[in-house]
């Protein structure tokens, strides 16, 4: 994933920055804790929709690749704030040393990376499978993301990165690159590969991504972690 635009690392800014260069707005970045916090109840409203005890809540979050790797960016965008704001400080050099150890890990561990400066909203779902590379501007709330999936740039234009709507579902094996956008509420279908823009509500499949149905709604996808859905069943419904 390539780094801040250069105009901004000149200044030796550390703020996220959207495709012209200047900070996305919106993006910042809440305590640590407290987005976690939030993205634990996310993850088990998924997995026990009915309830369950906190130690198995915790012992499914701890197993979960995805939770692991949205722990780590909420923590490394916490330390770029920060150090925006703060410059250095004892519990930033601490962040730091601890951010030293958990990347490595998170690698071998999960398979994934995400480009610390991908704006990711609250209650946003990554597959607990892992094997996910992920680098578009922003990703809204509401949004699954499945395993196996890879979001980025356009080669050899580090600046073409798509954007994620809110409440959008992407199946697993999917490739999303390039400067698109997908609308909130539309839903990509495992194994698309995609370089478009996508409105609001759309189902895309297929490679390459083509709109295959208008006006879905994907609300029963995303409060579940099925990945059972093709083409024949949306034309079934």
């Amino acid at each position: 994933m390539s780094a801040v635009p250069k105009n901004k690392q000149a200044q030796g800014e550390s703020r996220p920055f959207g495709p012209d260069g200047t900070p996305i707005a919106g993006c910042a970045v809440r305590g640590i804790w407290s987005a976690v916090r939030d993205d634990f109840r996310f993850y088990c409203s998924l997995h026990f929709p009915k309830g369950a005890s906190l130690p198995r809540r915790l012992l499914r979050c701890l197993r979960s690749a995805g939770f692991f790797v949205l722990a780590i960016l909420r923590a490394e965008r916490n330390f770029m704030e920060g150090r925006g704001r703060e410059g250095w400080t004892l519990r930033l050099v601490g962040l730091r040393i601890l951010l030293a150890f958990a990347k490595p890990l998170e690698f071998m561990l999960t398979k994934s990376d995400v480009w610390v400066n991908t704006d990711i909203g609250p209650n946003v779902y990554l597959s607990d499978r892992g094997y996910l590379f992920l680098g578009p501007w922003s990703v809204g709330s509401g949004t699954l993301i499945h395993d196996r999936v890879l979001i980025g740039a356009k080669a050899a234009q580090s600046d073409a990165r798509p954007t994620i709507g809110t409440n959008v579902w992407i199946g697993p094996e999917c490739v999303i690159y390039g400067d698109s956008h997908l609308g909130d509420g539309c839903t990509v279908l495992p194994g698309s590969v995609l370089s478009m823009n996508v409105p609001d509500r759309a189902v895309v499949g297929g490679n390459p991504g083509v709109i295959v149905y208008r006006d879905f709604d994907n609300t029963e996808l995303r409060h579940s972690l099925a990945v059972n859905i093709d083409r024949e069943t949306l034309t079934r419904r």
